[in-house]
């Protein structure tokens, strides 16, 4: 009985038994590395902190998809299948993935003046070693989010039921997990899901982690750069547009394969 509600007929475990593992060991593991830096004395705001806690649930996080591929898919592992392939073209993945991050983030906040529903941001003070150390910290905390949720849970999903299901299902996922640690309101709750039904499909095209690894890490480190958020209202327009478009090029991309073959 317990055996059929764990595996399917092909003896895989079920797909939402995978999202209750993973949500489940990634708080655990999150809860386990702030116990280790309460102990030794680093459980602090400080940019420091945020990097040493980066680099151990990014460590973390990795050996976790590891057993999860290997002792409950029964599959080998490899940095590809999790969208890290290392070679010159993460370069270009990574570079685009900041790019596209910042354009979406000055674009937020152009809308947001346009209707007058923020002031100007005041241009920081660039401290080049401040710069550096807030995005490793912010590029941390992004990737290994996105080698969980993206990498291993979401080519789960689309494996079993197909993008159309398994990329909004994670996203609403993903989205709702953050209830846990922040209150949000229905309409950030709704630019959440927009914005990671982009970085969904995003990495579905490419398979790179480093181009949604780096959007979601510049997303993230803008507005604490600014000391300011854009307006969730703003944000959400300029995600659902930039889905609009990408959804658009993947019908287009789509066709021209489908031409060609």
């Amino acid at each position: 009985m317990f055996g059929r509600l764990l595996r399917d007929e092909t003896g895989n475990v079920r797909t939402y038994w995978i999202l209750f593992i993973l949500v489940f060991s990634v708080l655990a593991v999150i809860v386990l590395n702030r116990i280790i830096l309460m102990m030794i004395g680093l459980l602090n705001d400080t940019t420091d902190s945020q990097i040493i806690s980066g680099i151990m649930d990014l460590v973390a996080v990795i050996g976790l998809i590891y057993v999860l591929t290997t002792k409950v898919d029964g599959r080998d592992f490899s940095w590809a299948n999790i969208g890290l392939s290392w070679n010159l073209n993460l370069f270009v993945f990574f570079g685009g993935g900041v790019i596209l991050g910042g354009f979406l983030e000055l674009l937020s906040w152009g809308l947001g003046i346009a209707r007058g529903a923020v002031e100007m941001p005041m241009m920081p003070s660039i401290v080049p070693v401040a710069v550096l150390a807030g995005t490793t910290g912010a590029m941390l905390n992004s990737f290994w989010q996105e080698i969980a949720f993206r990498g291993y849970l979401q080519t789960r999903f689309v494996e079993s039921y197909g993008a159309i299901i398994g990329i909004p299902a994670v996203a609403v996922s993903f989205v709702l997990l953050h209830l846990l640690f922040h209150p949000l309101s229905p309409l950030e709750i709704l630019t959440g899901i927009i914005l990671f039904l982009l970085v969904g499909l995003l990495y579905h095209m490419t398979g790179s982690l480093f181009l949604v690894g780096a959007l979601h890490g510049t997303l993230n480190y803008i507005p604490l750069l600014l000391e300011e958020w854009s307006q969730p209202l703003d944000r959400a327009i300029v995600y659902g547009l930039a889905l609009g478009v990408v959804l658009l090029l993947a019908h287009a991309l789509r066709r021209s394969h489908l031409s060609e073959t």
